[in-house]
Parts: C-alpha cells; sequence; structure tokens
C-alpha cells in the first residue's frame, strides 16, 4: 500500500505517534505527491488532532523550502493558511512561493498586479488562486474548444478579463476568463493535437497514413469517451474537411475501439486491447433490452467470430421466446440475425411469423421503417390472402412512402376496387384516418397531372388543420397553402367559382393557418376569377352584438387609425425622396389597406339583417338555429349563424358554408352528411335556447 492508505489505515486505529513516524520517513524519501499528504492532515483534523496536522504539514513545508521544490510549497502553504484564523500572517511566505512558481510567466507581473496581492487585510489564499488561475491562459498555453479545434492563447489580459486564442479557421477569438474553464480544455503535455503546433507536419502524415492509429491518440489523450462531433472538431486543421467522411470510416474501424449508443449521442471510447475492448460490448450487450442487444448486434458483429455468435446465439433464444408474445419483435431479431455474420438455429421458418391471422398487426408493430417494409413484401409474396392484410395494415400504417407501397401492391394486380374504398373511407372519415387522409393529400399535392383535385378536399384539409387529430402532420398540411401547392393548384386547374368564393369566405375563419398562406389563396382565387372582387349581394345575418362590435370597428378605423396613418404619411412625406423613402411607402400602403377596410365593412353592414330570436322558425333548419345531430355514439351540435359569428372549432358555422348548405331546409329526423359523416337531426332550436335555459334556471334557484 502507498503512504495516503497506510495513514488512513493508522488513523483509523488511532495510532496518531505512527502516523507522524510514517509522515517523517514519507517526507525523507519523496514529496512530490502533495495531494497524499494534504488528504492525511485533513484526516487528522477530522479525527480531532488539529494540531498534529497544522505540525506535520509545517514540517512537510519547511522541507519543500529546503528543496526549493515551490509548487508543492505554495500548495502546503495555501492549505495552512486556509484553516488558520489569520491567513494574512502567510502572505509573505505565500508571495514568495507564488513568485517562485510563476515568475516566468509572461503575463505573471501583469496579472499578480492587478488582483492587487499585497492589498492590506486581503486574504493571500484567494488571491493566489486567483492569480493561478488566470495564469492557466498565459499566453503560449494550448487548448481544445469544441466547433474550433486546438488553439494556442496569444494574449491574456486581466484589464478586459479575457484571453485570445488563434485556431485554425480563427483568430483572436476572445474568451471570459470567468467563463474559460467551461469552453476550454487544457492540453497538457503529452497530448497529441500539442503536436499541431510543434510538429504539424508530421502530425499530418501520420494521420494519413494510420486514420485508426489516429483516433486511438486522440481518445487516449482526452481520456474519455468522445462523439463524432468531437473527434471532428479535434482534427481540425490535421484532416482536409474534404476528406473527413473517408478518414472517419477508416478511423473507427480500430479494434480497440468501442461505440457506444446511436445516432448524434453515439460515443467512441479506447480500451487497452481488442480483447478489452470486446469485453467491454460484451459487459455493455448483457446489460441492454432486447432492442438495445440488437443495435449493438448490429455494430459490433464485424469484431470477430466469437463475438458475433454470442450474439447471433442470444438473439435467437430470446427471439424464439418472445415469438409468442411478440412476434413483431422476434420476426425483427431473425430478420436482422439474417444478415449478420454470427451462427445460429431456430425451430422455425421467420416468415412464419408474419403469416398469422393478426399479420396485420404484427407488421404494424415491426418499429424499423425498412424492415417493415421488408415485412410488408414478405406478406404479398406468401400470404393466401394478402389483399386483406394489406387493406387492415392501411388504417394501422404512419408512414406516406409505406402507405404508397400498399396501394401500389394492390394497383400493380388490379386490386382497384380494394383500392377505392380505402380512400373512400379516408375522405369520408378523415378524422379516425388522419394519416391515412395526409398520404392521399400528399399523393394529390405529388401528382402533377392528377384528375381528382377537387374544392372538397381543399375544405377537409381546412378542417384538419385546427383538428386536434391531425397534430401530428398539422405542419406538413399547411405547406399544401404554399405556392405551387395543392390547394393553389386546386383554385387553378378546377374550374368552380363558387367553390373558389367559398373557399374565400372559410380562409379567414381558420386563425391557425398563417396570414401569408391566406393571402397566397386569395391571391390565387381573385387572380383566376376577378369577378370575386364584387361584393355579393345576399344579405349578411348577424345578432345584434355582432353589428354593434363591427359598428365600434369601422367608428375606431374612421374617427381613430385613418387620422393617425395620415399624420404618419404628412411626417414620413416630409423627410424627402419619396422614392427611397420606405416610412412613406408603409403609411401610404396602411392607407389603401384601411381604406378598403372601411369600405368593406360599410358593405356589410348596409347589407346587414338582424336575427330576432323570437322570429327564429324551428321546424327545419334555418340561420339563428342549433341543431343536435348523432351518428351512433357521436353527439354534435351546430350552430347556424351569420359569417361575422362564424367560429367552426367551436361548431358555429356561416349561413354560407357549405355545412349550412347542407342543414338549412332539413328537418328533425332527417339524415345529412355534416364533414363527410352522416348524421341524423334530433333536435333544432333557436341558437339562444342554451343560454335562456340556463338564466331560467339560475333564477328559479334564486
Amino acid at each position: 500500500m502507498g503512504f495516503a492508505e497506510d495513514a488512513t489505515n493508522l488513523i483509523q486505529e488511532r495510532r496518531f505517534d505512527d502516523v507522524e513516524s510514517l509522515w517523517m520517513r514519507a517526507i525523507e524519501n519523496d514529496t512530490s505527491d502533495v495531494e497524499s499528504f494534504i488528504k492525511t492532515a485533513k484526516l487528522l483534523r477530522k479525527a480531532e488532532q488539529r494540531s498534529q496536522a497544522d505540525t506535520l504539514l509545517s514540517l512537510l513545508g519547511d522541507t519543500l523550502l529546503e528543496k526549493k521544490k515551490w509548487p508543492q510549497r505554495l500548495q502546503i502553504l495555501k492549505e495552512v493558511a486556509r484553516l488558520s484564523k489569520h491567513p494574512v500572517n502567510y502572505r509573505a511566505h505565500i508571495e514568495e512561493a507564488l513568485t517562485k512558481s510563476y515568475a516566468e510567466r509572461k503575463a505573471f507581473k501583469r496579472v499578480f498586479s492587478f488582483v492587487g496581492f499585497a492589498e492590506p487585510g486581503s486574504n493571500p489564499v484567494d488571491k493566489a488562486e486567483k492569480v493561478e488561475s488566470w495564469l492557466q491562459y498565459d499566453e503560449g498555453s494550448y487548448f481544445f474548444m469544441a466547433g474550433r479545434g486546438a488553439g494556442v492563447v496569444t494574449d491574456l489580459n486581466p484589464d478586459l478579463g479575457i484571453c485570445r486564442l488563434d485556431f485554425e479557421r480563427d483568430k483572436r477569438v476572445s474568451i471570459p476568463l470567468g467563463a474559460a474553464h467551461k469552453f476550454l480544455t487544457p492540453l497538457p503535455e503529452g497530448h497529441v493535437l500539442r503536436e499541431k503546433f510543434t510538429d504539424g507536419d508530421k502530425l499530418r502524415n501520420e494521420a494519413a497514413k494510420s486514420p485508426a492509429g489516429t483516433v486511438a491518440r486522440v481518445l487516449q489523450s482526452f481520456g474519455r469517451a468522445m462523439s463524432m462531433s468531437e473527434v471532428r472538431d479535434a482534427m481540425i486543421g490535421i484532416v482536409p474537411e474534404q476528406k473527413w467522411s473517408s478518414w472517419w470510416t477508416a478511423a473507427r474501424k480500430n479494434p480497440q475501439v468501442v461505440v457506444s449508443g446511436t445516432g448524434a449521442k453515439a460515443t467512441y471510447s479506447w480500451n487497452s486491447s481488442s480483447g478489452e475492448a470486446d469485453k467491454t460490448v460484451i459487459r455493455e450487450y448483457d446489460r441492454a433490452d432486447t432492442r438495445s442487444k440488437l443495435d449493438l448486434a448490429r455494430k459490433h458483429s464485424g469484431r470477430g467470430a466469437a463475438l458475433a455468435d454470442h450474439f447471433s446465439t442470444t438473439l435467437a433464444a430470446e427471439a424464439v421466446k418472445m415469438s409468442r408474445t411478440d412476434g413483431a419483435l422476434a420476426w425483427q431479431i431473425l430478420s436482422v440475425l439474417e444478415t449478420l455474420p454470427g451462427k445460429y438455429e431456430v425451430p422455425f421458418e421467420p416468415s412464419s411469423l408474419l403469416l398469422g391471422p393478426m399479420a396485420s398487426r404484427v407488421v404494424a408493430a415491426v418499429s424499423d421503417k425498412p424492415l417493415r417494409e421488408r415485412a410488408i413484401k414478405t406478406i404479398r409474396e406468401k400470404h393466401p390472402d394478402w389483399p386483406k392484410v394489406f387493406s387492415e395494415l392501411f388504417f394501422m400504417e404512419e408512414e406516406p412512402k409505406v402507405l404508397s407501397m400498399i396501394v401500389g401492391q394492390l394497383e400493380e394486380v388490379g386490386q382497384n376496387d380494394i383500392r377505392d374504398r380505402l380512400i373512400e373511407e379516408t375522405l369520408r372519415y378523415p378524422r379516425r384516418h388522419p394519416r391515412a387522409f395526409y398520404w392521399y393529400a400528399k399523393r394529390l399535392d405529388e401528382d402533377e397531372s392528377s384528375e381528382k383535385l377537387s374544392y372538397a378536399v381543399i375544405f377537409q384539409v381546412i378542417d384538419a388543420v385546427s383538428s386536434d387529430e391531425f397534430s401530428a402532420v398539422r405542419a406538413r398540411l399547411k405547406d399544401f397553402f404554399d405556392k405551387g401547392g395543392l390547394v393553389i393548384r386546386t383554385i387553378m386547374k378546377v374550374d368552380n367559382e363558387e367553390g373558389a368564393r367559398k373557399l374565400l369566405e372559410t380562409i379567414d375563419r381558420y386563425g391557425s393557418i398563417e396570414e401569408y398562406r391566406r393571402e397566397n389563396v386569395k391571391t390565387a382565387a381573385l387572380m383566376k376569377y376577378p369577378d370575386l372582387r364584387e361584393p355579393q349581394s345576399e344579405p349578411v345575418y348577424a345578432t345584434a352584438e355582432s353589428l354593434a362590435a363591427k359598428r365600434q370597428e369601422l367608428d375606431h378605423l374612421v374617427k381613430v387609425e385613418i387620422p393617425a396613418n395620415s399624420k404618419a404619411i404628412q411626417v414620413a412625406r416630409e423627410m424627402g425622396d419619396l422614392r427611397e423613402n420606405f416610412e412613406y411607402k408603409a403609411a401610404r400602403a396602411r392607407a389603401e389597406y384601411l381604406s378598403a377596410r372601411v369600405g368593406e365593412i360599410s358593405a356589410e353592414i348596409g347589407r346587414v339583417k338582424v336575427l330576432d330570436p323570437q322570429q327564429v322558425d324551428t321546424t327545419v333548419v334555418h340561420v339563428g338555429t342549433r341543431v343536435a345531430l348523432s351518428n351512433g355514439d357521436v353527439r354534435r351540435e351546430v350552430t347556424i349563424l351569420g359569417p361575422w359569428e362564424s367560429a367552426p372549432e367551436h361548431g358555429i358555422y356561416s349561413n354560407q358554408s357549405d355545412v349550412a348548405k347542407a342543414l338549412i331546409g332539413k328537418a328533425q329526423g332527417e339524415i345529412v352528411s355534416f364533414m363527410g359523416n352522416d348524421y341524423m337531426i334530433d333536435s333544432i332550436r333557436r341558437w339562444t335556447e342554451s343560454q335562456e335555459l340556463r338564466e331560467s334556471e339560475t333564477g328559479r334557484q334564486t
């Protein structure tokens, strides 16, 4: 055992005289391991032997003074002073040791003066440690920085609190001294990256000739596992950027390097031998769950036959065990093992896992996309009733590419009737099958010559954007509203002016569609149908409350916003040079918008027909009615009001919408189609009736 271990045992046995003897023998033989002495002194203090600890540390300090081992003496002095009631008494001794240790550093005098070491009353330990901390970043020191590689300090500026470094691609990069320890990793003597500055050509030649050997040196120098991006940063200026991919492919094949994790989180670590590397892999493999074991087998089966056989044998046994409980994972394991070099045996044909009565559920549970595609091909080749399996799988699948594969296989053998039923079901109940609906819309979007473009699908897309069922694909659905997308192409290719008019009426009510995308739709519709700019002559139904709100909006525009904008135009005009005056152009554009808005609201108010709850006829669906719909266990309420009250997300629809037009005129008990689904009308009442009932009930309770 070493000094520290022996001293610890003696202190535990409370043999303090023997500790002192051991200490004295140690300082006579070797005083280099100062940390062991300090650790022992701390244990003595903990054992209530403070006086003995201080005495022994003082003896060690005197010995180090005699031997002129200044850095070690400084360390001991700081420890003694730190625990002293009067640390200032040690200022002169600490200053001497500090100066002797660092006087040759280029920035020493500047840093020593800046920290104010000699200030009366200051703690010399704190000051000394600040000097040492800053001198780590003295000119000529080498560091590694993520994203920049290896660099050298060119300037230490305590006045600004920064150090500057030169890296391969960036020069004079400033790093705050307070944060330097977070961003800069020291490169001590012997670190491979220091050779970039001392003998760069030799290091670059070595890296080119032996990628595997160089990456081993890098991992050894850093002494920890590193990600691929960290290794790449380390190689900046050593391996040319254009050769990185081929270099890394060769480098990571070192048999003593082990990869752990997957994707961007994967790390690479160094082992003392290939045998130790294999042991590391096996330890990680034995601790992993089944899916992780499969990933490890994929990565490491090429390391050697024994390792490959271990993986294959154990994984095959797990596949057999879970073949009755998790057929999907069992099939994935056996499919992967077919591609690996290890030997194994299983008592059944792997494809049999896909041919049972629950084949569609097994395939849908295969998590790996390429393997799922392979499973579908196996079903196509070997299952006697594969079209039925495909039709079941269609509504379980989430990947558009796989859905296209399923439909393509059906079309290939003329099973168009099944395909059409699947698409009909999708369009009839899009909320039940959001992934399938997105796939169908995407298919239309990608087919430039499609004859199936229709406004019906566009309105379903608009509804889907605001539906929770489509949250996973909402962002991709919005892409259909971009220039050249499905919505714009439908407007330009399908001759249906009434459909375009309804689209313009509907699009503004869906706040989840961004303004610029709504403008794309409006521009396309007005370009094809200029007459849509003309106001409609039909009345605008409105409640008394919404009419009051519109009048208030109009009053605000006329009395507040337009005068304010006119003033802004005048101020901008006074700036001169109207051709390059952005403020003037913006104010003029705002004036045009406000004028158009005033005209639009005024025209609408001129056509308003105020809804009177007492005059609403509830024998059939009219504007101003609330309709209760049912479809089995599904219940919905739809309210028909004017365009100003429209809020489809709350079940309130404009009388000008397709939904309203499908319902208006229908009586209780009739079947109606609502958003692609069939419903029965259970009841019809005034839109205020629910509120009136609540108010009446409240009155009775009072």
